[in-house]
């Protein structure tokens, strides 16, 4: 009797920790989404790395249809909300030096977003995302630019996750 006491009081603990699997829609969130069509046109790129206007919109593209039962729309004058953007910075700092060579660089990377609802003619948020991630350095020059590919990716990939969750809360709120 006891076992199975211990086994319930288990169950009722381990079901109310609040911890979820899977993104970070509710149900409920995901039914606000139902219909909610969305154009993410290409970002504008103001620095001097090349398409990398065209990475960070593919990755926050590729968030959103993540998003259930919100629908991506390429024609930007066929939907009431727009998420425009403009790549700001792109940069490689130092973070470590080893024998008077570099060891370890992070990929610093921000951008403006702005999202409006043309229905409504109303910006209805504006930010500013920076976000950055870290490799390390080699004497080979093809193996570095690759790392940092992957680090420019990462930090891609973390400010599509910030863009789009702000998305969705403001569609959720709505």
């Amino acid at each position: 009797m006891t076992k199975w006491a211990c086994v319930v009081a288990l169950s009722l603990a381990a079901a109310g920790c609040g911890y979820e699997f899977g993104t970070t829609l509710t149900p409920a969130q995901g039914g606000a989404l139902r219909g909610v069509h969305l154009a993410v046109p290409v970002f504008f790129n103001e620095t001097f790395e090349p398409v990398l206007d065209k990475r960070v919109t593919e990755f926050i593209r590729r968030q959103f249809l993540q998003a259930d039962g919100l629908t991506l729309a390429n024609d930007v004058g066929a939907t009431p909300l727009v998420l425009k953007g403009t790549v700001r910075s792109y940069g490689l700092q130092t973070l470590s030096f080893r024998q008077g060579s570099v060891n370890e660089q992070r990929v610093n990377l921000s951008v403006e977003v702005t999202f409006e609802d043309r229905n409504a003619h109303k910006v209805l948020w504006r930010q500013t995302y920076t976000t950055s991630a870290e490799f390390f350095v080699s004497g080979d020059l093809a193996a570095n630019r690759s790392r940092q590919d992957r680090a420019t990716e990462e930090a891609c990939q973390a400010m599509a996750e910030h863009i789009v969750s702000r998305v969705i809360d403001t569609l959720a709120a709505r």
